[in-house]
């Protein structure tokens, strides 16, 4: 049976808002991975640049937990990593989007304790004012932050890009941001509201007051810096912009229902047709060109059947070679029923129904909508001509490879000779990253180990995940040859990747195929696991270790290499107990490569690590490991600390990274705060006026200024709380 020692640190669901600047963290050096860390001076010469992540900002200090809030659901907290001369630094700020200033002086209701949640000024000005801010307030549901009057949140929590001049934050709910990697401020969206579609299109037309659509596209968009090298060529990337229209209980009536019935009277109030993608189920590829009068252009994707492509869970990735661009859609499922459930348990707190102590009628709402909808047991992949986009053309034709597996992330090669493309895929059988743990779930009778103190955390997965090399043709979508590996304990909940850049990623490295790719696996603990989960997939027939035989104990999380020439598991790391990685993070190594020596192993891989305090559970502690990448175990490992031992770090659980040799800016102060003024301009000014008079307030006196400034959140507090708080 499980050791009664904690398996998942509490860590994982603690964050600090605090935007910091420390110059200089501690830095411990272990021999080996068996040996006690040591204070030292310096960290190696050869280790340089700055790495990138973000994560979500998930439980606030100040505030009680909202029902519904899952990890990855909060403000983007964006964290820089720097290394120069032997030292190392850390740099953090909130992702602040003109939605992020409209959320906290609209929240008259939060949560528990809603006598004690501090009110802003807008939300007690009056009662109109507290009526108003108490429907219009932004509530979490599911991966998104959603207001049934103003919109949903883009939170940009999720995931980096580097183009050849820019650097971009990301989220699958929201239009990526042009980031200014000096000041960390945020400085533009791509692409202004007019060019992207809405997930239900039909919204703004008929709600005028919808001010932040919900604009669905891929968290990892990419780009060709390897076709882009010089001036003479525009920089760009390349994204989707799609809707799976209604997801969720119901789908097939509630669609047709649409259709049918709403169609027809959507034409009768507006007096013209229902555009198609009025009611979602659409897909668009993207492409973006800076500096471009018309920067963004779209083209509709179409099976060879010439029926739409439609997405059925998450396009969440995309991969280019030299002749395709390819989409994953992957088992990251926005459920509505998710996102609504809570504006129905929210207004149970409302204090007239919290003294009524109906708190049964919020289990019933989770157990009638919260229903685990199941993904998908294969994983879709849509392959595009990239010579295709050169046609003049508004459509394109994708073929569609199915593998049968669930996919967590996957890797392609760049080269593909004779349309031969190599894809490198983590798989988890058995889990669903979008379920978390709820103040409503049960442990597993013989199991009884659920943290209910890690509601909001992702679930854990029910089976080994594996690891594949697929080979599949380009022109047809056919899987020609595959090679999976599973191993104990290494592939167990096989979360993000990194690698060697390639030509494509950076134009001044040479490799054009991964050889050699670093997993982060989150190992395996009865701790994660809800009965409701266990259930779901307890019969699935294609398990790769059957129920009755799962571990009665922890599996460890591992940092591991695979050689994807040999499909072999050449090295791993197993961290101890409690200790949670996140976000590899490969860096290659400024000394030129030993003779001998791979260059793909050539430097070293960075991870944060969330871990508690021994002596407090309550308190983080956690740390950035940084490992020699072509030695896990027997080099050694330095790890970096807060320079304040009373004041540990306090980091987001992050995923996504990305790595630069040196900082830029985006322009000077004064040329930074134009830029968004001028954003905000194309986005708003058009459709203000026909917004309800109080919303017009809202964006005059607290988004458009705080944006264009970009006030830390600490300042703008003190701007909207009330004088009596």
């Amino acid at each position: 049976m499980s050791n009664p020692q904690r398996d998942i640190p509490k860590s994982l669901i603690k964050t600090s808002r605090d935007e910091i600047d420390l110059p200089s963290l501690a830095i411990y050096k272990q021999e080996n991975s068996t040996a006690t860390p040591e204070p030292v001076e310096t960290l190696p010469s050869d280790l340089k640049g700055y790495a990138f992540t973000v994560g979500a900002l998930f439980q606030a200090q100040n505030r009680p937990q909202e029902d519904g809030t899952l990890l990855y659901t909060g403000d983007g907290m964006m964290y820089r990593l720097g290394f120069e001369n032997g030292t190392a630094s850390l740099k953090t700020r909130i992702a602040k989007t003109p939605c992020y200033y409209a959320d906290r002086p609209t929240q008259y209701y939060l949560a528990e304790s809603f006598r004690s949640v501090p009110k802003s000024k807008f939300a007690t000005k009056d009662l109109k004012h507290r009526i108003f801010s108490y429907f219009a307030g932004f509530r979490d549901g599911g991966q998104s932050r959603f207001s049934i009057i103003l919109g949903a949140r883009n939170q940009l929590n999720t995931a980096f890009l580097r183009t050849r001049d820019h650097l971009l934050v990301t989220i699958d709910a929201g239009r990526p941001h042009i980031v200014d990697p000096i000041t960390l401020e945020l400085i533009e969206p791509t692409g202004e509201t007019s060019d992207w579609k809405g997930i239900f299109p039909f919204v703004p037309k008929l709600q005028k007051n919808n001010l932040f659509d919900t604009y669905i596209n891929s968290a990892h968009p990419l780009t060709d810096l390897s076709t882009i090298i010089n001036n003479d060529s525009p920089d760009e990337f390349y994204t989707t912009n799609y809707s799976t229209g209604y997801n969720g209980k119901y789908r097939k009536p509630v669609n047709k229902l649409f259709d049918h019935v709403l169609g027809p009277l959507f034409q009768k109030v507006l007096g013209k047709p229902a555009d198609p993608d009025d009611f979602g189920r659409y897909t668009y590829l993207i492409r973006y060109r800076f500096g471009e009068e018309k920067p963004l252009k779209r083209w509709r994707m179409l099976l060879p059947n010439g029926e739409p492509v439609l997405v059925e869970q998450s396009l969440h990735q995309l991969a280019i070679t030299e002749e395709y661009i390819i989409m994953s859609d992957i088992t990251f499922k926005m459920e509505f029923t998710q996102i609504f459930s809570p504006f129905f348990t929210g207004f149970l707190k409302f204090m007239i129904f919290k003294n009524l102590k109906i708190d049964w009628l919020g289990a019933w709402i989770y157990g009638v909508f919260l229903k685990q909808l199941r993904p998908l047991p294969y994983g879709a992949l849509y392959i595009i001509k990239r010579a295709d986009l050169e046609k003049n053309t508004t459509e394109l034709v994708a073929q569609r490879a199915i593998v049968p597996t669930e996919i967590s992330h996957f890797a392609a090669d760049y080269t593909n000779p004779n349309h031969k493309i190599t894809i490198h895929i983590g798989h988890n059988n058995g889990w669903d990253v979008t379920e978390g743990i709820t103040r409503y779930d049960r442990p597993v009778a013989q199991f009884p180990y659920l943290r209910k103190d890690l509601e909001g955390m992702m679930t854990g997965t029910t089976d080994l995940g594996s690891l594949g090399r697929y080979v599949i043709d380009g022109e047809t979508g056919k899987i020609l040859q595959y090679q999976r590996v599973s191993e104990e304990p290494a592939t167990w909940s096989l979360s993000v990747y990194t690698h060697r850049e390639l030509k494509r990623d950076n134009s001044q490295e040479t490799a054009q195929t991964v050889k050699n790719i670093y997993w982060v696996s989150w190992g395996f603990s009865w701790e994660l696991i809800p009965e409701r989960i266990y259930n779901a997939y307890k019969n699935d027939l294609n398990r790769t270790v059957q129920s009755t035989d799962l571990p009665s104990d922890r599996r460890p999380t591992v940092l591991l290499r695979l050689n994807t020439e040999t499909m072999t598991i050449e090295d791993q790391y197993h961290f101890p107990n409690n200790y949670f990685p996140c976000s590899p993070q490969f860096i290659p190594s400024s000394d030129p490569t030993p003779e001998g020596q791979d260059p793909s192993t050539h430097g070293y891989i960075v991870c944060l690590i969330l871990k508690d305090n021994p002596e407090n559970v309550e308190q983080p502690q956690d740390e950035f490991w940084i490992f020699h990448a072509d030695d896990l175990n027997n080099k050694p490992i330095y790890r970096l600390r807060s320079p304040d031992p009373k004041q540990p770090l306090n980091i987001a659980l992050t995923l996504h990274t990305t790595w630069i040799e040196s900082l830029y800016s985006e322009g000077d102060e004064q040329e930074r705060q134009h830029k968004r003024e001028q954003a905000l301009k194309r986005d708003y000014d058009h459709f203000l006026p026909d917004t309800w008079p109080i919303i017009q307030e809202l964006a005059k006196d607290f988004v458009y200024p705080n944006f264009i400034k970009q006030t830390p959140e600490k300042d703008f507090e003190k701007e909207i709380l009330s004088d009596q708080q």
